[in-house]
């Protein structure tokens, strides 16, 4: 049995007015109630940026008009219930959106979408792929 496998996904950093969009880890989830860059997996033959605008607007309700790419987050690490090693590679975009967030999905990956203060992240359970997003703009 392979326990090696990759996951592609497409994730959206909104900043507006000195805060970001993030969405909470739901129970169930690895990372449960951590804070994360709204966005999530390619299904095959999804082209990346139609994951970004499905996931975006299942995880905060808000619809992706205009985004541009910026980078790529790669890392790998060892799955915590099965041992599986995973590599997760992350096609990140800047997306500009405004609005009250409202989860869409129902029984996803998140059960919370919120703006953030980017003042407030030093006291935020976020995931890393938050501080690696914001390298970006650094």
């Amino acid at each position: 049995m392979d326990t090696r496998r990759s996951r592609l996904a497409a994730y959206a950093i909104s900043i507006d007015d000195g805060r970001i969009l993030l969405a909470r880890i739901a129970s169930g989830y690895p990372g449960a109630g951590r804070w994360t860059l709204p966005g999530g997996g390619v299904e095959w033959g999804e082209h990346p940026e139609a994951a970004l605008a499905r996931e975006v607007y299942e995880e905060t309700g808000l619809a992706v008009d205009q985004f541009s790419f910026l980078g790529i987050d790669s890392r790998t690490f060892t799955g915590p219930r099965d041992r599986t090693d995973l590599h997760a590679v992350g096609l990140l975009y800047d997306v500009p959106l405004t609005g009250d967030p409202r989860v869409v999905e129902t029984n996803g990956s998140v059960d919370l979408a919120s703006w953030i203060r980017l003042s407030n992240l030093p006291n935020t359970d976020s995931v890393d792929l938050v501080r690696a997003g914001l390298d970006f703009f650094t």
